[in-house]
């Protein structure tokens, strides 16, 4: 009967189950799979692009209208000053095929803005600095029959400056910006007209600032306006309010304490809204470190906040698509007051999506760049739909890493994205009749959730299943033990990863002959565990390149070391930190390792004598703030220490005396809060603390600073340092002791 590594700790932190069935490991998670696990696929539908940014977008009787400070549109593919159209400021393109709709080709004399549709689709409004349309003179707003493309003649409300943003309303048209007048009447930039004749409504609340955004209720019973400004109506209100329809006078609004006001190092602004059913939502761009750029949700009855994410890097669009709120901004960094998603260092990801019920991020991972010459310089800048599809318009230029500027398509046709190519995988037999197998998941850009299979042998025999999340920035490992070989077999493996819809298969492995005999190579034990990096560090002296062992591609770097010392195993050299910050980096970076061991062999002399051995940190090149943690070092008595970080520094401390000028070997495990130390073998401690800081970083060997931890900052030149590794997984007591073991 085949067993299983795959701990009862990893199902948990999966959300899987597994069981044992005919031979097999079978792991179940409900629901299952399924393709596109977001409401859109993200995978672009073809569309044509624009030769600079799209602002507004609005879908209406089978077209998306884009309107922005584009001057000519091509087709799809096509690359910058190719196959272009002359199309100034807006155009209309056909809402299924994305192809430009010939036949509307207004002529306006400025950018735009803003673009709404009419609840019946009949018209569009759209807003912005023009001040004629097609010779006509139509100051900053002008409205468009759909059915025919002309310009609505009997529409032409006067307004003074810029228009932001419009949201239409059963028969009224809002609308926002930088304007004081309509029709020469006060209007402090907010104001309505009637759908039909652009009527000036009395309608008037006056904003001390400009108006980036503003949004009606579904049940027309609030408008809400958001933008660069501090009172309304001569009441504080701290870039968002919300205004009764009719009267313009302002609501409660509790929810809006969600905006920390300015201060010195933080200015936000709300600069996106939508209302959709029961609860609208926000989107704030900051100025200053750290200053709120995020979302938040409120329940249009209450006015009462329901959730706020705090993702850094401003949010310029939001949208309700499905049982989604899709988002557009440059955020970089997720993790932020526990956002829920990928730390700074990470990139940029400048599409996303989020629950509607707490704001957490979705299964949905497109992206996009910004224009570096454009004047925004930030991505995506609009969102619309159709009901069942995303028009994304911005100053980007590419889509998934292919040329698309300016505008862009998303829809819920299956199949969706695929999951990436399974790696190739690296099986062991060390161990008579038992064959280990480690691998990282995959990601799928459309579903976080997928399904792995194990085949043995060229006949693709399934041996294992298991359901596990991935997402971009964690990419947990699977484990798998096959005690179904008999010893001299030879054979082979792969994975397959489906998505419900679409299966990858992973390349075969190497031919394994499976072990007779229990083998006594330390190189090959540690292997057959699974490490994410193995740095034996016995290279040859004047080296510069530390080889990663594993089969992982994680090679690293040599400064101020050493090589070619007597090493802790037979048959193998290894390095001593030479300099007063000699150390190794590897060059692969990771984002959140919330379960690890990092192991290592270290041998230091002298009193007063320890230091740094290996661990994790937010540098590559120089020290890393706060010395970093997931670290093993030697205090000045040599004790070794394993520190982690949950907010405060936790620590565990083995007794005295390691810098006695032996080989001693130590690891540190980590296991979703769970902390031990092992020292020659023997369990030193164990402790049970938060989850570890979540931060972009690397695996560092030997020197980084520990000045601030508890008995660091001793001398480390000296130090040795040999058979170095990181594993994605916390090791067994049993694994442990069979590494030192081995030596």
């Amino acid at each position: 009967m085949t067993k299983t590594r795959l701990s009862a700790r990893l199902f948990t932190r999966l959300g899987i189950a597994g069981t044992l069935l005919a031979g097999a490991l079978v792991v179940t998670l409900a629901p299952a799979a399924q393709s596109v696990e977001a409401s859109l696929s993200a995978a672009t539908s073809s569309s044509w692009q624009t030769n600079a940014s799209v602002q507004g977008i609005a879908v209406a009787d089978g077209k998306a209208y884009a309107g922005g400070r584009f001057t000519s549109v091509r087709p799809p593919g096509a690359a910058a000053g190719t196959g272009e159209v002359g199309q100034a400021y807006l155009a209309a393109f056909d809402a299924s095929t994305g192809a430009l709709v010939t036949e509307f080709n207004p002529v306006l004399n400025g950018q735009v803005y803003a673009v709404a549709a009419s609840a019946d689709g009949s018209r569009i409004f759209v807003g912005g600095d023009f001040t004629t349309v097609n010779g006509q003179t139509r100051n900053r707003i002008a409205a468009f029959d759909t059915a025919t493309g002309t310009l609505v003649a009997n529409w032409k409300p006067s307004v003074s400056y810029r228009v932001k943003s419009i949201a239409v309303s059963g028969t009224t048209v809002y609308f926002g910006g930088s304007f004081g007048l309509v029709n020469n009447l006060t209007r402090d930039r907010l104001a309505a007209v009637t759908t039909d004749t652009g009527t000036l409504l009395p309608w008037a609340p006056s904003v001390n600032g400009d108006v980036y955004a503003v949004d009606a209720a579904d049940d027309a019973s609030k408008v809400y306006a958001g933008g660069q400004f501090s009172t309304v109506n001569g009441t504080n209100q701290n870039t968002v309010t919300s205004l009764d329809p009719i009267t313009g006078a302002v609501l409660p609004f509790p929810g809006a304490s969600a905006v920390p006001p300015p201060n010195g190092s933080c200015t936000t602004r709300v600069k996106t809204i939508d209302a959709s059913g029961d609860t609208v939502y926000f989107g704030n761009g900051g100025d200053g470190g750290g200053c709120f750029d995020g979302t938040w949700a409120v329940d249009i009855a209450t006015n009462t906040l329901k959730w706020k994410n705090q993702c850094l890097g401003a949010t310029e669009a939001v949208k309700v698509v499905n049982g989604w709120l899709y988002k557009g901004s440059h955020a970089h960094d997720c993790a932020n007051q526990g956002a829920g998603g990928f730390p700074q260092g990470f990139g940029y990801r400048f599409l996303l999506s989020e629950k509607l019920t707490d704001g957490t991020l979705g299964p949905w991972f497109p992206n996009t760049d910004a224009d570096p010459n454009s004047v925004t310089n930030v991505g995506p800048l609009a969102f619309a739909t159709g009901g069942n599809d995303l028009w994304v318009g911005g100053d980007f230029l590419n889509v998934n890493g292919t040329g698309q500027q300016g505008l862009t398509h998303f829809t819920n046709a299956a199949p969706g994205a695929a999951p990436a190519k399974p790696a190739k995988l690296l099986p062991y037999s060390v161990q008579p009749g038992v064959v280990q197998i480690h691998f990282p998941t995959v990601v799928d850009n459309d579903d976080s959730t997928l399904t792995y299979r194990l085949l043995k042998g060229f006949s693709n025999t399934t041996i294992a299943t298991w359901t596990a999340k991935s997402t971009p920035w964690d990419r947990p490992w699977l484990h798998y033990t096959d005690t179904d070989v008999t010893p001299g077999e030879v054979t082979n493996y792969r994975v397959e990863v489906t998505d419900g819809s679409t299966t990858i298969r992973g390349n075969y492995s190497d031919p394994l002959t499976v072990a007779s005999s229990a083998s006594t190579a330390y190189d090959q034990i540690v292997n057959a565990d699974g490490p994410q990096a193995y740095w034996r560090l016995g290279e040859a002296a004047g080296t510069t390149t530390s080889v990663d062992s594993s089969g992982q591609s994680n090679n690293g770097t040599f400064t101020g070391v050493t090589l070619g010392g007597a090493g802790a195993i037979a048959g193998n050299t290894s390095a001593t930190i030479s300099s007063s910050s000699g150390r190794m980096v590897g060059e692969k970076a990771y984002s959140m390792p919330q379960q690890f061991t990092v192991e290592a062999w270290v041998k230091q002399s002298g009193f007063n004598r320890g230091g740094r051995i290996i661990g994790f940190g937010n540098s590559k090149t120089t020290n890393s703030g706060g010395g970093g943690d997931r670290m093993l070092y030697m205090r000045t008595n040599g004790s070794i220490v394993f520190g982690v970080n949950d907010g405060s520094q936790r620590t565990l401390t083995s007794p005295s005396g390691k810098n006695d000028g032996q080989w001693h070997h130590v690891a540190g495990t980590y296991d979703n809060g769970t902390m031990k130390l092992y020292v020659d073998g023997v369990l030193s401690g164990s402790a049970l603390v938060g989850s570890a800081s979540v931060y972009y970083g690397w695996w560092r060997v030997g020197y980084d600073l520990t000045n601030s931890w508890p008995g660091g900052g001793a001398t480390q030149t000296g130090m040795g340092i040999d058979e170095a590794a990181v594993y994605p997984y916390a090791l067994t007591p049993a694994q442990v002791q069979s590494h030192y073991s081995a030596r």
